[in-house]
């Protein structure tokens, strides 16, 4: 999934019409969105997950590998290609939302 958030937000930033950038900034501020793309997707994860799975999903999350945690959620959150997209709409939708900045 990681380097689906990154095409996405090299994409964003093209759609933003951002360039001319040193390196350094440009590597700063995608990675800076692709943290602000994970924060939006698990609190869409958080905000899909059933109530009564919340705790083991806890403890997936503090000691399960990345494939376990993702064969969690999609286990107990039957869209959840839905929740990711949305959770990247949202971001897009953020961030696009100011075309003048």
């Amino acid at each position: 999934m990681e380097y689906t958030i990154s095409a996405f937000v090299d994409k964003l930033l093209q759609e933003k019409g951002v360039s001319g950038l040193s390196d350094e900034v440009m590597s700063q501020l995608k990675s800076d969105l692709v943290d602000r793309a994970e924060n939006i997707i698990n609190a869409e994860i958080l905000a899909n997950m059933p109530k009564d799975a919340i705790e083991e999903f806890e403890k997936k999350l503090d000691g399960g590998s990345d494939e376990e945690i993702q064969e969690f959620c999609r286990a107990h959150i039957s869209n959840m290609d839905e929740v990711i997209a949305g959770g990247l709409t949202k971001l897009k939708n953020i961030y696009l939302a100011d075309m003048s900045a």
